[in-house]
């Protein structure tokens, strides 16, 4: 939901949130109130025609439409009664709601009936007149709240949205920091400043790591192909058997460490996104191309390869790094496959699933795709190949995951 629509939806429901209570509320205030106010006048004409009582006879105060009626009583009770009463008038023609007072008053030991009637006709003309202004001028105040949202969101959150837009296309391995558009508005001022200084930190913190990357990956390749070089050169010469041996172990662990290296490198690599390029790439030639590469080493094993379904299906990545998620996945199951068992590999149009037979019991699932966390005892494995995978599949927003069913591991990637 857009930040105005927050806004406005909120004002719109607390503006008809309070008109559909004050609306009624005030309809019956001003109704109370005019018929306090006609009680206090027919309260003032009762005292006047008491005083009047004394001076003059009754039928001197009979009036027009019988509004005021006075006759002799025996009740002696001195009592006032207000009550509405809808009263046929025949001037009108129709029935019209009046407040009547009834009361008995006493002049000179002489008793009377005095009844007083007004009609509340006008009064409620008056109040549905302005209950119904009150309701148009809601109405009014809506339409304005609304005028006035489009307004701030054309206009005053133009520089805001411009910010996002440019956020959204920024790469910092494209070593362009977006230019925000000026504001008069603090806030956002305040929030194109802070993101300009972040901007620049994280394109000078990449700078730093790519080269930390690439200076790595030369320094310490150099001094361990040397030593490397100088093992194959030692071998070459007369040795004896204990000596050869001791070498042999020195070469096996300079090219774990090579190997180590390099994957650390690619590590570092993806996690700081120094892949960006990207094409199309059809993955069941990428998992038929892995699959020709280790058929050498599976046939050696003796383990059966098979394939399940081979869909079509094409998603938009780095090439290499696609290549290399499939070859891990291969390389963890022929790894954990004895002699004799079987691998199968399974395409469908969003999902690639490699199993393989096992012995053993399900893997950790938690810590599997954690940093050298090793599952076999192959001394050739660094314990980062999964790594490698998870980073990938994160890196394009892919999902990963492991499974055990039928004495079986399931590795499988969705990318959808």
């Amino acid at each position: 939901m857009r930040l105005i629509r927050y806004i406005s939806t909120r004002y719109s429901l607390y503006t008809i949130i309070l008109a559909i209570l004050s609306v009624p509320l005030f309809y019956f205030l001003v109704q109370r109130i005019m018929m306090h106010n006609l009680d206090e006048s027919m309260g003032y004409q009762k005292n006047w025609i008491r005083k009047k009582l004394e001076t003059g006879p009754p039928e001197d105060f009979t009036s027009y439409n019988n509004s005021v009626i006075i006759a002799p009583t025996k009740d002696t009770v001195v009592r006032d009664s207000f009550y509405n009463k809808d009263i046929f008038i025949p001037d009108d023609d129709e029935m019209v709601k009046h407040r009547v007072l009834e009361s008995v008053i006493g002049v000179n030991g002489v008793y009377y009936s005095l009844r007083i009637q007004k009609s509340m006709l006008e009064d409620m003309d008056l109040v549905q007149s302005i209950s119904v202004l009150q309701f148009v001028f809601i109405l009014f105040l809506l339409a304005g709240l609304f005028l006035i949202n489009r307004n701030l969101s054309r206009n005053i959150l133009k520089p805001f949205q411009d910010t996002l837009r440019k956020l959204a296309g920024y790469r910092v391995d494209k070593h362009q920091t977006p230019q925000f558009e000026r504001t008069a508005i603090q806030e956002f001022g305040e929030l194109n400043r802070s993101l300009d200084a972040l901007l620049l930190r994280n394109a000078s913190l990449y700078k730093a790591q790519k080269e930390f990357t690439e200076n790595a990956a030369h320094e310490t390749q150099t001094p361990l192909a040397i030593i490397q070089s100088k093992l194959d050169l030692l071998l070459q010469t007369p040795v004896n058997g204990e000596q050869a041996g001791l070498v042999e172990e020195l070469n096996l662990s300079v090219r774990k460490l090579q190997k180590l290296n390099r994957t650390l490198l690619l590590l570092t690599k993806i996690e700081n996104n120094q892949f960006p390029e990207t094409e199309s790439i059809d993955i069941k030639t990428v998992v038929m191309h892995t699959a020709d590469q280790f058929a050498d080493m599976v046939t050696e094993k003796q383990i059966q390869l098979e394939t399940g379904p081979m869909e079509t299906c094409r998603v938009e990545a780095n090439g290499p790094l696609i290549d290399i998620l499939a070859s891990n996945l291969f390389s963890n199951a022929f790894r954990h496959t004895a002699s004799g068992g079987t691998i199968r590999m399974s395409l469908t149009q969003h999902t690639f699933t490699v199993s393989n037979t096992t012995s053993g019991s399900a893997l950790n699932a938690e810590q599997i795709f954690r940093r050298f966390q090793k599952q076999s005892t192959d001394s050739r494995s660094t314990g980062l190949g999964l790594e490698i995978c998870k980073q990938i599949c994160e890196l394009y927003g892919y999902r990963l995951q492991y499974r055990f069913l039928d004495q079986r591991h399931y590795f499988s990637v969705s990318f959808s």
